[in-house]
């Protein structure tokens, strides 16, 4: 027999319970990786894989100055000159490009993301850039971290994994607001504590403190 993870219909919790070795499939050790990666299984009550189930990730802040949020306003200096907006992943891979011509009169051009990819759909959760180009090169860039979004999708044997490129511990800076949008909180830097949300009816929810360079198994038993 061995330990578990059973999650709470409703809330962050969890439970420890015991299942059969047969239930959740045993990881092979040392279980390491480079950077952080989350992976486990998603079984029904009979132990059958619960294939396609998305898996949202939720990270956690802590602040750590009130100094003026990145800003997103650029000020060119040739108005003649193509400006071209895109949106980087935590790769440096571009996923869509926001705005491409010239500047307004006074040179200046500020272009929001609606944190979708070139198709309409939204981005995974993780750190992006958005950065504005000239000639080639980026002359202004400010931050976006998306969080609550889809990362990942259990198999036909129930697996999801989470990569790195979707756990960005210690990025900074992530400006926050409140609920409203009508105060800003400070720069926050993300922490290694993530939730996960397994998107059932009701949805499961589950979280884990990640560690760097080891993988962090977390396993669902409905």
């Amino acid at each position: 027999m061995r330990p578990t993870l059973i999650f709470l219909p409703l809330g962050f919790g969890l439970l420890l319970m015991q299942a059969c070795e047969r239930d959740i499939p045993p990881v092979a050790e040392p279980a390491e990786t480079i950077g952080y990666q989350i992976e486990g299984f998603v079984l029904d009550r009979l132990g059958n894989p619960v294939r396609g189930l998305p898996v949202a990730v939720y990270y956690d802040y802590e602040q750590v100055d009130n100094g003026p949020p990145p800003s997103k306003v650029f000020k060119a200096s040739d108005l003649t000159a193509i400006v071209r907006v895109t949106v980087f992943d935590s790769n440096d891979r571009p996923l869509v490009t926001l705005y491409q011509g010239r500047p307004n009169a006074d040179g200046e051009l500020e272009i929001d993301w609606d944190q979708q990819d070139a198709f309409g759909n939204p981005v995974p959760s993780g750190a992006y850039t958005v950065e504005y180009i000239v000639g080639g090169q980026t002359k202004m860039s400010y931050p976006v971290v998306v969080s609550g979004n889809v990362v990942a999708t259990t198999d036909t044997t129930g697996r999801y994994i989470i990569p790195d490129q979707y756990l960005p511990v210690d990025f900074y800076p992530v400006p926050l607001y409140s609920a409203d949008s009508s105060s800003y909180l400070g720069n926050y830097r993300i922490t290694p504590y993530v939730v996960l949300e397994f998107r059932l009816q009701p949805s499961r929810y589950g979280y884990v403190i990640l560690t760097k360079d080891q993988i962090t198994r977390l396993d669902l038993k409905l």
